[in-house]
This record gives structure tokens, C-alpha cells and sequence, in this order.
């Protein structure tokens, strides 16, 4: 089968042949200068645009729904809003970046776009980032990491050296990848957001000659230095501690920043490649994921880059991330393993059930939040049949179930906005981005009714109708000729 793309798609007579769709550019123009921290321009090279967009169309057509179950973020009082940090119009563009134009490596965010029916796979892809994505980081609506891991009330502010026993600082990569950031003690650094609400520990920090940081005490809404108060590691200090989480996925420690450097900033640029950022530094300052001008998109990008980099290229021991993806959708996508075994390998970088001391943090909410997605998408629906069809179907067999204090799914409803740290307005609509309404009218794109669905019945039953009578018509006619 053959399809040529010039002003539009011409395709044979052949049902499977990608629907008619118009392709997606790359922009024409780009920023021609930045801030001395920020790239001067994209890379000059990039793949070559699918010539369809059918992923991105699916996802645009689920915006509501995704705006108002996931990308949610949640007060000190557990009171919903809309997202401030990690808005529809950013993921967009950071799939439109990092898993169709490409990022100058050999692998890139796998959506697959543009293929008959692997970009399901891709979709589904993106719901399990999407699940994880909303505990590291969405619900606190923060791009750096929050010190969360407190015992009565009282929180180390040595956590920003590692949480759960954890030293972020001693992180670094295999004798196969020698681009970890250097570790320097002389290095200060403050996160530029934190958490919502009062009475909460402040952002993380990090700076020398502090051989007692103390600890935010809750009670009193200060904090407390006069008292020695260690972190699960036994940290006191926080000097060289910068290395804590930031972004979608709240990448972290000197190896996997250093591989952003080598991949996306001022390391690759050095060695003669073209990246996406080269005149930032990110082992100099990797709070530049958070602070630098281009911080909105680098939100999603740094997650989107590890997920390509570290969850779907993993293959230890016999697990391999895209067959456990292919065997998951085999087995009708019900089993809870699969997304459990990632959000092991994404918060424990591992894979085996006590591999860690520690079990994967708000693992239940991970789950819930993955089947939820699946729902969103339809994908049980988009993988069952060789494409969708425009024709109603019932409700999935598991409905989405909500994580605690979380809203029910409706696609329609509106969240109120009450985030006391930003205005009433919500952010602009990027007027690039397709509209549910725009993409409904395109296959397989076209999100039916029931009422649709009734009256196509409705059309059906009647054309039925008509071709039965149509015989005792002639006939009649044909009588009354002979009379």
C-alpha cells in the first residue's frame, strides 16, 4: 500500500490507509536569542514531520478530560485546581518536540506517530508517564521537589540531600555512561517554587558550611536551627545537597542530569553535536530545569527525556519495557503488574518486587491514575478493533477509579480555580493547538454521542426498511401498467 503526501494525502481504494489528515510543520521561525543561560535556537536538523498527526489529533480530542482529571493539582486542604506549571498547550509541545521532531539522540519519546496502528501502543505509552507524572509533580503543581517526608510534624531541611534514606548527591551513572555531573560542595542553589499552603516547609536548598540546617517544625510555622535534626540518611548539612528532583518526572542526582547536559545541553554542544539547549549548563546550574526562561517547556521536556531514556530502554534481568507493553496489551490490559513494576523502575530505579528498601511511594495512586487514562484515551476500545470507529460503545468493564480526594472524571465539568498564588484567569488556549470540536469531524478522530449513535441507528434501520419495500413498490408499478 502506497499513500503520497504533497498539499494533500491521496490514498487506493484501501480501507487501512491512514485517514486524510493535514500535516504538521515544524515552525518556520524560532527565538533568535535567549538569556546567556537559555539556547539560542533549536537544532537545524531535525527528523522529518509525519505527514499525519493521528496520536496528537486522539489527544487533542480528549483535552476536557485530561485538563480535568489530570492535569490537577491539589492545595495544603486537599481543594482541586487546574495546573498552573503543567498545562495541555506544554504537553503538547513537548510531545510535538520530543517525540516527533527529536532531540539530536538515537531514541526519542516513543508516540509513534504516523504508523496504522502502533501509535495506540503510543498512547498507552503516554498514559503510564502521564500516571506517574501526577504524583512526582502535577498534583503539588511545583517543578522542584517538595520536602514531603516528615516524622510529628517536623521535616529536615537536610531532605533536599535525599528523602526516604536516599543520597540524591551519590547517584551517579555505570562505567558505560561517564557524563555525571561533578558534584561540587561550594555550589548554592535555592528552588524558586515550593509547595501551596501555609505552614508548609520551605523550598530546597543547598550551600556549604552548614553542619546543622535544623528542620521546619509545622507547629510553629518556622524553622527551628538550634537543634541538630538528620534526614533518613543521617544528613544534617545540605551542603553539595542539588541535586534533588525537578520537573514532570522530578529528575534527579548528578548521573541523570548529567545525561540532560550530555543529551540536551552545553556537554552535547561541546562535543560537536547539535542539542536543544546549548548554552545551558545544567551540572552548573541544573536548577535551570525550573528557573531558566524556557522553564514551561523544560517542565515537561526533562520528563519526557528520562521516560525516552530510562524507562523505555530498560531491559534488566529479563524485563524489557516494550515487550512487558505489548504483553500487557495481550493480556486485555487489566492486570495491575505492569504499571506497578514501572512505577518501581521510575521512583526505585529498579524492577523486582523488595529491590528497594522502601516500596514505591503513593503506589495505589499511581495505578488508579493509569486506568483512569486508559479510560480518558479509549484505548481499550482503540486496541481491540484494527481502528476506531465513529459507532457508541459501552462503558470500559472497570471504570476509572479516583484517586482520594480527587475529583470524578467528566470531561465537561470545569475545576474551580483556588490556587490563592495565581490569578482568577486560566492561561490562554495556544490557538495551534486543534479543538476537540476541530478534530471530531476527522477519522478517527470524530468522538461520537449516543444521540449520534441513534441517529445513525435510526439511519440504518430505515435504509433497511426502504430496501424491502422497495421490491413490493415495483411490483405495484408494474401491475397497475398491465391493467
Amino acid at each position: 500500500m502506497h499513500c503520497e503526501v504533497a498539499s494533500k494525502v491521496q490514498c487506493p481504494g484501501i480501507s487501512t490507509c491512514p485517514p486524510t489528515l493535514t500535516p504538521t510543520l515544524a515552525p518556520s521561525s524560532l527565538p533568535s536569542s535567549l538569556p546567556s543561560t537559555e539556547p539560542t535556537a533549536y537544532p537545524t536538523v531535525s527528523p522529518t514531520i509525519p505527514p499525519v498527526t493521528i496520536a496528537r489529533d486522539w489527544i487533542r480530542s480528549k483535552r476536557d478530560a485530561i485538563e480535568n482529571n489530570v492535569l490537577v493539582s491539589y492545595t495544603n486542604a486537599g481543594v482541586a485546581f487546574p495546573s498552573t506549571r503543567y498545562t495541555f498547550d506544554g504537553l503538547m509541545n513537548g510531545l510535538d518536540l520530543m517525540a516527533i521532531r527529536g532531540f539530536g539522540a538515537g531514541f526519542t519519546f516513543n508516540l509513534w506517530e504516523g504508523t496504522a496502528n502502533e501509535w495506540k501502543k503510543g498512547i498507552l505509552n503516554l498514559a503510564a508517564f502521564l500516571a506517574n507524572a501526577m504524583v512526582e509533580s502535577i498534583q503539588y503543581d511545583s517543578c522542584d521537589e517538595n520536602n514531603w517526608q516528615g516524622v510529628n510534624g517536623m521535616y529536615a531541611i537536610s531532605n533536599s540531600c535525599g528523602q526516604e534514606g536516599y543520597s540524591y548527591e551519590d547517584e551517579e551513572c555505570s562505567l558505560d555512561f561517564q557524563s555525571s555531573c561533578p558534584v561540587v560542595s561550594t555550589m548554592e542553589v535555592i528552588a524558586v517554587n515550593g509547595p501551596i499552603g501555609n505552614s508548609l516547609p520551605p523550598p530546597f536548598q543547598c550551600k556549604p558550611g552548614t553542619n546543622s540546617a535544623g528542620y521546619w517544625d509545622s507547629s510553629l510555622g518556622k524553622v527551628v536551627t538550634n537543634a541538630p535534626y538528620a534526614n533518613d540518611a543521617g544528613r544534617k548539612d545540605i551542603e553539595g545537597c542539588c541535586w534533588w528532583g525537578r520537573g514532570a518526572l522530578q529528575t534527579r542526582g548528578p548521573c541523570n542530569i548529567g545525561k540532560i547536559n550530555f543529551y540536551l545541553g552545553k556537554k552535547g554542544a561541546d562535543m560537536g553535536r547539535k542539542t536543544l539547549y546549548p548554552s545551558i549548563d545544567f551540572c552548573q546550574f541544573p536548577e535551570a530545569l525550573c528557573a531558566s526562561a524556557d522553564d514551561k517547556n523544560l517542565r515537561w521536556n526533562s520528563g519526557l527525556f528520562e521516560w525516552a531514556e530510562r524507562i523505555q530502554r530498560y531491559n534488566v534481568d529479563g524485563w524489557n519495557y516494550d515487550t512487558e507493553l505489548n504483553k500487557f496489551i495481550s493480556e486485555g490490559m487489566l492486570s495491575d503488574s505492569f504499571i506497578t513494576t514501572v512505577s518501581r523502575i521510575v521512583s526505585r530505579k529498579c524492577h523486582i518486587q523488595g529491590c528497594s528498601e522502601f516500596e514505591v511511594r503513593m503506589l495505589d495512586e499511581r495505578i488508579q491514575n493509569f486506568f483512569m487514562i486508559i479510560d480518558i484515551f479509549e484505548l481499550r476500545r482503540l486496541l481491540a478493533t484494527p481502528n476506531p470507529t465513529p459507532i457508541p460503545t459501552p462503558r470500559p468493564n472497570r471504570p476509572p477509579t479516583p484517586k482520594p480526594n480527587t475529583i470524578t472524571m467528566n470531561p465537561t465539568a470545569k475545576i474551580q480555580k483556588t490556587n490563592p498564588n495565581e490569578s482568577s484567569s486560566m492561561p490562554g488556549k495556544d490557538e495551534s493547538i486543534i479543538s476537540s470540536d476541530e478534530t471530531q469531524n476527522k477519522e478517527p478522530t470524530y468522538e461520537p454521542t449516543f444521540a449520534d449513535g441513534l441517529i445513525r441507528l435510526d439511519d440504518n434501520a430505515a435504509r433497511r426498511t426502504s430496501y424491502k419495500l422497495a421490491p413490493l413498490l415495483i411490483a405495484s408499478i408494474l401491475l397497475s401498467c398491465r391493467l
